[in-house]
Protein backbone atom coordinates (compact mmCIF):
# COMPACT_ATOMS: atom_id res chain seq x y z
CA UNK A 1 0.00 0.00 0.00
CA UNK A 2 2.52 2.18 1.01
CA UNK A 3 4.50 1.48 -2.40
CA UNK A 4 1.54 2.53 -4.50
CA UNK A 5 1.34 5.70 -2.63
CA UNK A 6 4.57 6.85 -3.22
CA UNK A 7 4.07 5.89 -6.98
CA UNK A 8 1.00 7.86 -6.73
CA UNK A 9 2.95 10.79 -5.31
CA UNK A 10 5.72 10.48 -8.17
CA UNK A 11 3.31 10.15 -10.66
CA UNK A 12 1.43 13.98 -9.70
CA UNK A 13 4.64 15.33 -9.16
CA UNK A 14 6.03 14.36 -12.95
CA UNK A 15 2.50 15.98 -14.38
CA UNK A 16 2.94 19.00 -12.18
CA UNK A 17 6.53 19.22 -13.52
CA UNK A 18 5.76 18.27 -16.83
CA UNK A 19 2.63 20.66 -17.32
CA UNK A 20 4.87 23.85 -15.79
CA UNK A 21 7.57 23.07 -18.37
CA UNK A 22 4.89 23.06 -20.95
CA UNK A 23 3.80 26.94 -19.90
CA UNK A 24 7.76 27.55 -20.21
CA UNK A 25 7.70 25.98 -23.68
CA UNK A 26 4.77 27.92 -24.74
CA UNK A 27 5.92 30.99 -23.34
CA UNK A 28 9.02 30.56 -25.56
CA UNK A 29 7.28 29.56 -28.70
CA UNK A 30 4.94 32.70 -28.16
CA UNK A 31 8.26 34.43 -28.30
CA UNK A 32 9.34 33.65 -31.64
CA UNK A 33 11.02 30.19 -30.79
CA UNK A 34 10.48 26.83 -32.48
CA UNK A 35 11.32 23.49 -29.99
CA UNK A 36 14.27 21.48 -31.13
CA UNK A 37 15.96 18.41 -29.96
CA UNK A 38 17.33 17.69 -26.29
CA UNK A 39 20.50 18.82 -25.06
CA UNK A 40 21.90 16.28 -22.86
CA UNK A 41 24.77 17.53 -20.92
CA UNK A 42 24.85 16.35 -17.55
CA UNK A 43 27.54 18.90 -16.70
CA UNK A 44 25.15 22.07 -16.58
CA UNK A 45 22.28 20.28 -14.89
CA UNK A 46 21.64 19.92 -10.99
CA UNK A 47 21.19 16.32 -10.16
CA UNK A 48 18.55 17.50 -7.42
CA UNK A 49 17.05 20.69 -6.04
CA UNK A 50 20.03 21.03 -3.57
CA UNK A 51 22.68 20.86 -6.08
CA UNK A 52 24.70 23.90 -6.80
CA UNK A 53 27.79 22.18 -7.75
CA UNK A 54 26.71 21.89 -11.74
CA UNK A 55 28.44 23.84 -14.29
CA UNK A 56 27.68 27.30 -15.90
CA UNK A 57 27.58 28.00 -19.36
CA UNK A 58 29.06 31.50 -19.97
CA UNK A 59 29.44 30.57 -24.48
CA UNK A 60 27.23 28.67 -26.21
CA UNK A 61 28.34 29.00 -29.75
CA UNK A 62 27.33 25.80 -31.45
CA UNK A 63 30.22 23.59 -31.90
CA UNK A 64 31.43 24.76 -28.08
CA UNK A 65 30.32 25.35 -24.45
CA UNK A 66 32.77 27.55 -22.84
CA UNK A 67 31.38 27.54 -18.92
CA UNK A 68 32.14 30.88 -16.38
CA UNK A 69 35.87 29.66 -15.78
CA UNK A 70 36.82 29.52 -19.44
CA UNK A 71 37.10 25.33 -19.50
CA UNK A 72 36.15 24.34 -23.02
CA UNK A 73 33.76 21.79 -23.84
CA UNK A 74 32.97 20.54 -27.49
CA UNK A 75 29.29 19.77 -28.38
CA UNK A 76 27.73 17.41 -31.00
CA UNK A 77 23.92 18.03 -31.60
CA UNK A 78 22.74 16.16 -34.55
CA UNK A 79 23.35 12.89 -32.34
CA UNK A 80 25.55 11.72 -29.65
CA UNK A 81 28.64 10.92 -27.92
CA UNK A 82 29.91 7.63 -27.11
CA UNK A 83 28.90 8.69 -23.63
CA UNK A 84 24.73 9.04 -24.65
CA UNK A 85 25.75 13.16 -24.01
CA UNK A 86 26.10 16.05 -26.67
CA UNK A 87 29.15 17.63 -25.51
CA UNK A 88 32.68 16.37 -23.84
CA UNK A 89 35.41 17.72 -22.45
CA UNK A 90 37.78 19.49 -24.89
CA UNK A 91 41.04 17.93 -25.36
CA UNK A 92 42.90 20.91 -24.42
CA UNK A 93 43.82 22.75 -21.34
CA UNK A 94 43.43 26.18 -22.89
CA UNK A 95 41.38 28.41 -20.06
CA UNK A 96 39.20 30.94 -22.56
CA UNK A 97 39.92 34.59 -21.20
CA UNK A 98 38.20 36.17 -24.80
CA UNK A 99 36.39 34.85 -27.87
CA UNK A 100 36.16 36.80 -31.39
CA UNK A 101 33.17 35.50 -33.59
CA UNK A 102 32.85 32.08 -32.07
CA UNK A 103 36.43 30.69 -33.94
CA UNK A 104 39.54 32.87 -31.86
CA UNK A 105 40.06 32.77 -28.55
CA UNK A 106 42.58 34.47 -26.12
CA UNK A 107 43.79 32.18 -23.52
CA UNK A 108 45.01 32.52 -19.83
CA UNK A 109 48.59 32.82 -21.40
CA UNK A 110 47.13 35.96 -23.63
CA UNK A 111 48.25 34.07 -26.86
CA UNK A 112 45.15 33.58 -29.17
CA UNK A 113 43.98 29.84 -30.96
CA UNK A 114 41.60 29.05 -33.30
CA UNK A 115 38.51 27.67 -30.99
CA UNK A 116 37.57 25.33 -34.48
CA UNK A 117 39.59 23.96 -37.29
CA UNK A 118 40.48 26.44 -40.16
CA UNK A 119 42.26 26.43 -43.20
CA UNK A 120 43.67 22.96 -42.22
CA UNK A 121 44.88 24.07 -39.06
CA UNK A 122 43.35 22.17 -36.04
CA UNK A 123 41.40 23.81 -33.54
CA UNK A 124 43.35 24.82 -30.30
CA UNK A 125 45.77 25.53 -32.09
CA UNK A 126 47.98 28.76 -31.75
CA UNK A 127 47.42 31.36 -34.19
CA UNK A 128 50.85 32.26 -35.81
CA UNK A 129 51.54 36.48 -36.65
CA UNK A 130 51.61 35.33 -40.61
CA UNK A 131 47.77 34.63 -40.30
CA UNK A 132 45.82 37.34 -42.41
CA UNK A 133 44.03 38.35 -39.28
CA UNK A 134 46.72 38.53 -36.49
CA UNK A 135 46.64 42.32 -36.36
CA UNK A 136 42.73 41.98 -35.93
CA UNK A 137 42.48 39.51 -33.16
CA UNK A 138 45.73 41.56 -31.51
CA UNK A 139 44.52 45.09 -32.12
CA UNK A 140 40.57 43.85 -30.59
CA UNK A 141 41.70 41.11 -28.01
CA UNK A 142 45.38 42.60 -26.63
CA UNK A 143 44.05 44.70 -23.71
CA UNK A 144 42.73 42.49 -20.76
CA UNK A 145 39.32 44.52 -19.92
CA UNK A 146 37.87 43.26 -23.48
CA UNK A 147 35.45 39.66 -22.78
CA UNK A 148 34.26 39.56 -25.96
CA UNK A 149 34.43 40.50 -29.94
CA UNK A 150 31.86 40.51 -32.84
CA UNK A 151 32.26 41.62 -36.21
CA UNK A 152 29.92 44.28 -37.21
CA UNK A 153 30.77 44.76 -41.13
CA UNK A 154 34.30 43.58 -42.15
CA UNK A 155 34.19 45.29 -45.15
CA UNK A 156 34.20 49.06 -43.18
CA UNK A 157 36.37 47.21 -40.48
CA UNK A 158 33.80 47.58 -37.70
CA UNK A 159 33.77 45.26 -34.88
CA UNK A 160 31.82 45.31 -31.41
CA UNK A 161 33.87 44.48 -28.40
CA UNK A 162 32.47 44.07 -24.85
CA UNK A 163 34.42 44.85 -22.06
CA UNK A 164 34.26 44.26 -17.89
CA UNK A 165 33.09 47.34 -17.42
CA UNK A 166 29.72 46.15 -18.47
CA UNK A 167 29.60 49.08 -21.71
CA UNK A 168 29.60 47.40 -25.46
CA UNK A 169 31.83 49.59 -27.91
CA UNK A 170 32.86 49.71 -31.60
CA UNK A 171 35.87 49.98 -32.99
CA UNK A 172 37.05 50.80 -36.60
CA UNK A 173 40.28 49.12 -37.38
CA UNK A 174 42.26 49.85 -40.73
CA UNK A 175 45.11 48.88 -42.77
CA UNK A 176 46.25 52.11 -45.11
CA UNK A 177 48.41 49.25 -47.15
CA UNK A 178 50.39 45.85 -46.53
CA UNK A 179 53.31 47.42 -45.35
CA UNK A 180 51.40 49.71 -43.04
CA UNK A 181 50.49 48.61 -39.27
CA UNK A 182 46.88 48.49 -38.84
CA UNK A 183 45.42 51.14 -36.25
CA UNK A 184 42.00 51.76 -34.48
CA UNK A 185 40.54 55.08 -35.98
CA UNK A 186 37.64 55.23 -33.77
CA UNK A 187 36.04 53.99 -30.53
CA UNK A 188 32.88 54.83 -29.45
CA UNK A 189 29.89 52.97 -27.15
CA UNK A 190 27.60 51.41 -28.95
CA UNK A 191 25.78 49.25 -26.38
CA UNK A 192 25.77 51.29 -23.09
CA UNK A 193 25.12 49.90 -20.03
CA UNK A 194 23.15 52.85 -18.73
CA UNK A 195 20.42 51.95 -21.67
CA UNK A 196 19.69 48.58 -20.17
CA UNK A 197 19.68 49.32 -16.58
CA UNK A 198 22.93 47.07 -15.35
CA UNK A 199 26.42 46.08 -16.76
CA UNK A 200 26.10 43.99 -19.96
CA UNK A 201 27.60 40.45 -19.37
CA UNK A 202 26.67 39.10 -23.00
CA UNK A 203 25.66 40.32 -26.26
CA UNK A 204 25.44 39.29 -30.12
CA UNK A 205 24.95 41.34 -33.04
CA UNK A 206 24.15 40.73 -36.13
CA UNK A 207 22.69 44.49 -37.47
CA UNK A 208 18.62 44.31 -37.90
CA UNK A 209 18.12 41.35 -36.87
CA UNK A 210 16.37 38.72 -34.47
CA UNK A 211 19.61 37.16 -33.37
CA UNK A 212 20.83 40.33 -32.61
CA UNK A 213 20.56 40.86 -28.41
CA UNK A 214 21.81 42.27 -25.23
CA UNK A 215 22.34 40.72 -22.02
CA UNK A 216 22.85 41.95 -18.51
CA UNK A 217 22.34 39.76 -15.30
CA UNK A 218 18.85 39.01 -14.91
CA UNK A 219 17.71 40.56 -18.24
CA UNK A 220 17.50 39.76 -22.24
CA UNK A 221 16.90 42.60 -24.91
CA UNK A 222 16.36 40.96 -27.99
CA UNK A 223 15.93 42.35 -31.55
CA UNK A 224 12.71 41.85 -32.76
CA UNK A 225 10.67 42.75 -35.80
CA UNK A 226 7.56 45.09 -34.87
CA UNK A 227 5.88 44.91 -38.06
CA UNK A 228 6.11 41.24 -38.85
CA UNK A 229 2.57 40.90 -40.38
CA UNK A 230 3.20 43.67 -42.79
CA UNK A 231 6.50 42.89 -43.83
CA UNK A 232 5.81 38.83 -44.32
CA UNK A 233 3.02 40.06 -46.63
CA UNK A 234 3.58 42.43 -49.02
CA UNK A 235 7.36 42.74 -51.52
CA UNK A 236 7.68 46.44 -50.76
CA UNK A 237 7.17 46.84 -46.90
CA UNK A 238 10.42 46.15 -45.09
CA UNK A 239 10.76 45.10 -41.88
CA UNK A 240 11.04 47.02 -38.89
CA UNK A 241 13.40 46.30 -36.00
CA UNK A 242 13.12 47.78 -32.43
CA UNK A 243 15.05 46.34 -29.27
CA UNK A 244 12.82 45.01 -26.91
CA UNK A 245 12.92 43.52 -23.57
CA UNK A 246 12.22 39.98 -23.53
CA UNK A 247 9.39 38.50 -21.42
CA UNK A 248 10.38 35.20 -21.27
CA UNK A 249 13.40 35.87 -19.62
CA UNK A 250 11.86 38.22 -17.14
CA UNK A 251 9.40 35.07 -15.96
CA UNK A 252 11.42 32.11 -16.59
CA UNK A 253 14.90 33.43 -16.09
CA UNK A 254 15.93 30.70 -13.97
CA UNK A 255 14.78 28.30 -16.18
CA UNK A 256 17.22 28.78 -19.12
CA UNK A 257 20.75 28.38 -18.62
CA UNK A 258 21.79 29.43 -22.57
CA UNK A 259 20.64 31.90 -24.84
CA UNK A 260 23.41 33.19 -27.96
CA UNK A 261 21.06 34.57 -30.38
CA UNK A 262 20.12 31.84 -32.22
CA UNK A 263 19.51 29.34 -29.46
CA UNK A 264 18.09 28.88 -26.22
CA UNK A 265 18.37 25.83 -23.71
CA UNK A 266 16.38 25.29 -20.77
CA UNK A 267 17.03 23.42 -17.81
CA UNK A 268 14.86 20.67 -18.53
CA UNK A 269 17.14 20.05 -21.47
CA UNK A 270 15.01 21.19 -24.19
CA UNK A 271 16.45 23.36 -27.36
CA UNK A 272 14.94 26.55 -28.72
CA UNK A 273 16.12 28.00 -32.40
CA UNK A 274 15.00 31.65 -33.28
CA UNK A 275 12.90 32.34 -35.86
CA UNK A 276 13.87 34.20 -38.86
Amino acid sequence: MKKQFKLFILLIVIFLCSGCNGDITRAIRHEGFSVGSNFNCDYFYPKDKEDTSYDKIKYFTGSHVINVSGKIYETSLDKPYTSGQNCKYADTNLVVKAIFDNKIIKAEDNKYYYLVAQNNVNPYTLVPETDNAYYVYDLLLRQDDVVKAVTANSSTGEYYILKTDGNVYTYTISKPDRNSPAVVNSVSVVYNKNDFGAAITDFNYAGESVNTFVRTGDKVFRMRITNSKECSSYAEVPCQYQMMESEIFNTYGDKIISFNGSTLITSYKLMFSVES
